[in-house]
């Protein structure tokens, strides 16, 4: 089940161009979390004035989501016309210029007001720009993948971001370890923002010498022209908002285990290294398995499991909170979603023609992300303030869960997974 990274492969993706793709996105998507897990942090900085800081962040959070379907269509579109190389470093200067703007802002005891309307507007900018950069990067992923490796080369889009949050759990972790709280709140939270900004000019190198993909090869593919595009579009929008639902609710645990569960900073970002972890190594997984067994049993029946093990598994954690419970459940729920979203996102690329294939994933997944990935923490903490029911995560889950198992049932497949499916010779 070699990922075959080594070997020579069409239109020359060495493992020296994966390195620089999958650095470059790792980097776009910790700029982008590590907000997140400084939320309480930074909502006391920046958001002091505010009454609860933690749903300010949270808010501000959100926002970004907002640019996403713009990003989308703007750099999406411009990948599809100019080459994904191009539209990838766009992106990525503008997620750069983002996140020195947050990490150098000022904090609210010295700008008042003015420091949320920086962050907000920073916030913005980045949304615009990652939600240009998964179109792109994962085109030139399926593009250049051998024909029968495109879910091992595609399931890297969620391995690079399992890495980016491994990498916030573990700086994180170490802040949290080395500061009083009192630091962490007043500065350290900015050494973990612009600890990303020192690798900005690698990521940048790394982006340009990656070969395009746009014109190399055939300029349409027969396995994605058979696939009727309303379909593709709308069981995709519900299997990218099941999976993102997911996604957020399990970054959650972080902010979950310090402001409910009331345990210690350190056992919150080590439950969070252990999902990055899990992203990665079995995001992978996931992308290999479904090469050789089909797209379809690999985004149906890990979301099957998940939905039973769900309830049982935050039942025990909020009934015995420690650090063992936090781990196992963390391990357990990012490994089935792992397994279950990396084929989703290649399935998704694939039911795309080549000349539309950046535009079409962008929107589509910059859609469903932003309208409920952007809101999906802020409600959690919002519901779980009104409620005080601490399985509200769980019942996310377990709906996201529901959807992701009928959009994979209708979620077409491009005729080579069929074809794998049946036995049938698989041209390369």
């Amino acid at each position: 089940m070699g990922l075959g990274f080594d070997q020579p492969v069409k239109n020359n993706l060495k493992t020296s161009h994966l390195v620089g793709l999958v650095a470059g996105n790792t980097l776009e998507f910790y700029d982008f979390t590590i907000f997140l897990f400084f939320a309480p942090q930074i909502g006391a900085s920046l958001f002091a004035g505010k009454s609860d800081g933690l749903l300010a962040a949270l808010a501000a959070f959100a926002v970004g989501f907002l640019a996403r379907p713009l990003g989308a269509a703007v750099i999406g579109r411009y990948g599809d016309r100019a080459g994904r190389k191009p539209a990838m470093l766009l992106s990525f200067s503008l997620m750069g210029g983002a996140l020195l703007v947050i990490g150098l802002t000022p904090p609210a005891s010295v700008l008042g007001i003015g420091s949320a309307i920086i962050v907000v507007l920073a916030r913005l900018v980045q949304g615009f720009a990652l939600g240009g950069e998964v179109g792109p990067t994962t085109a030139l992923l399926i593009e250049a993948a051998p024909a029968d490796r495109r879910g091992a080369y595609g399931a890297w889009q969620i391995a690079s971001q399992g890495v980016a949050v491994l990498s916030a759990g573990i700086v994180g972790l170490v802040i949290s370890w080395m500061l009083p709280a009192s630091a962490v709140t007043d500065w350290g939270w900015r050494i973990a923002i612009l600890l990303g900004a020192v690798l900005l000019p690698i990521g940048f190198y790394l982006r340009r010498i990656i070969p395009e993909t746009l014109h190399q090869g055939p300029t349409s593919e027969p396995e994605s022209e058979d696939l009727p595009f309303a379909r593709v579009v709308i069981a995709g929008l519900v299997l990218i908002l099941s999976g993102t639902i997911t996604n957020y609710t399990l970054q959650y645990f972080n902010t979950y285990t310090v402001s409910i569960l009331k345990l210690d900073t350190v056992t919150a970002f080590t439950t969070t290294a252990i999902t990055g972890s899990c992203l990665f190594v079995f995001g992978l997984l996931g992308g290999c398995l479904s090469d050789r067994l089909g797209r379809r049993p690999l985004i149906v029946w890990p979301r099957i499991a998940l939905l039973l093990l769900i309830y049982p598994i935050f039942v025990q954690i909020t009934r015995y909170p420690s650090f063992t419970t936090l781990a196992v459940g963390a391990f357990i729920l990012t490994t089935l979603y792992a397994l279950c979203t990396a084929p989703a996102n290649v399935c998704l690329a694939e039911g795309f023609r080549r000349d539309r294939r950046s535009l079409g994933y962008a929107l589509t997944y910059t859609l469903a992300v932003s309208i409920f990935g952007g809101s999906a923490q802020f409600l959690i903490a919002w519901m779980l303030k009104i409620t005080g029911d601490p399985l509200v995560p769980a019942w996310w889950l377990m709906a996201a869960s529901v959807a992701g198992v009928v959009s994979g049932l209708a979620m077409p497949i491009a005729a080579r997974q069929r074809e794998k499916r049946a036995g049938a010779p698989v041209a390369a």
